[in-house]
């Protein structure tokens, strides 16, 4: 399946990078290959759209509407609580 494929490349690719990186420097060289990560309100690099954040608890996440959930913005947990 794509998904397969998808999962084997990227674990392969992260290998690849990784090999002969000190383990001091390993969440660093992790963070360089990914897209969004870390990215909030700047330039999608692959479409150019917005990168949104969803925060839940004490945890964020970065995605790009348009690549990763086909234009339908995730909901943000914590403001979601509040108004109820």
């Amino acid at each position: 399946s794509d998904l397969y494929v998808a999962i084997r490349t990227t674990l392969a690719d992260a290998v690849a990078r990784s090999d002969g990186v000190a383990a001091s420097e390993l969440k660093r060289e992790k963070k360089t290959s990914l897209r969004v990560h870390g990215r909030s309100g700047q330039p999608c690099p692959v479409c150019g759209d917005t990168v949104a954040e969803v925060s839940f608890a004490d945890s964020a996440l970065q995605y790009c509407p348009t690549c990763q959930t086909a234009g339908k913005p995730l909901a943000d947990r914590r403001m979601s609580r509040l108004l109820k």
